[in-house]
Order: C-alpha cells, then structure tokens, then sequence
C-alpha cells in the first residue's frame, strides 16, 4: 500500500488532541478511538526528546515497527509504502517526522508552561520557540512576574511582610 507523509501541522494536532498526556495535563478528556490515541501517545515523545539523536532514535523505531519501505516511482520520485494497510497512519507519521527532522533537527518540542502538554513545531526565524501557543506562553510570563513579585516582598528574614 502507498503510504504520503502527512501534513507537519495534521500531525500536531493528532498529538495534541488524542494523546493521553496532553489531555490529562490540560484537564481534556481524551477522545474517544483507541487507534489514534495510541498513535499520539507513540508520537508525543519524539517531541518530548531531550536532543536530536534521541529523536533520530525514535523516529528509526517507527519506521522499523512500520516496516515501511522506499520505491522509486516511474517518473522518477519518491514513494514509500507499506505491507500491512493498517500499519499506514503510523507510517504516515513516521516519514513525516523522517523528513521534518532530516531539515530542522530541533525544531519540535513540548510546551514550557506547566499546565500545558501540548507538542508544538517551531517554525520562527530565531528557532527559539518554547510554548505551544500565546495562552501558554502568556500565562507562563504571568506566573513568573508574580513569583519575583513575591519574592520581592518577603523580608531578609524568610517570613511574610507585615
């Protein structure tokens, strides 16, 4: 069976919205369909990965438990496919990341806020990216003015100001 990558962003959001963690995080419920929740929760930890070979690890897994399989097309392209039908979401998602990762190696990552598990893709000029969204980004920069806030307060002493 011929399997396409998928598109970067339909991948985001299949983590996002189905995987286990995310949700819990969050306070979602995940959705219902079995099948896609044990995709994302397959696919949340190439995000979650500490450096691009543990990434590059991750990703090799995938593809091997796929078994997904290279063919060069009649005119000449690339074409990938995949013994098993069932097998072509998670194939899917695999060469996605095979080729997301092969031109931008870090450039996925988990949200910086606390309260947030959502997988993001970093697409900024800088590659500096750490929150999934503004939401996330915003209440984490909210969180750490009052924390210095309060911190200020506190006398030499340890206890509460008067």
């Amino acid at each position: 069976m011929h399997v396409d990558p998928m598109p970067i962003d339909e991948l985001v959001t299949l983590v996002n919205e189905w995987g286990t963690l995310p949700c819990r995080v969050d306070g979602r419920a995940p959705r219902p369909g079995a099948a896609s929740t044990v995709l994302a929760d397959e696919l949340h930890p190439v995000f979650a990965a500490p450096d691009a070979a543990t990434r590059a690890t991750l990703v090799t897994a995938l593809l091997r438990a796929t078994d997904v399989r290279p063919t060069l097309g009649l005119d000449l392209t690339e074409a990938w496919t995949v013994a098993e039908p069932a097998e072509a979401p998670r194939a899917a998602a695999a060469l996605t990341l095979r080729h997301h990762l092969a031109e931008h190696p870090g450039r996925l990552g988990v949200c910086a806020d606390d309260q947030c598990a959502d997988v993001y893709v970093d697409a900024s000029p800088a590659g500096k990216r750490r929150f999934c969204c503004l939401t996330c980004q915003n209440r984490a920069r909210a969180a750490a003015f009052r924390r210095r806030r309060a911190a200020q307060r506190l006398p030499a002493g340890g206890g509460p100001a008067d």
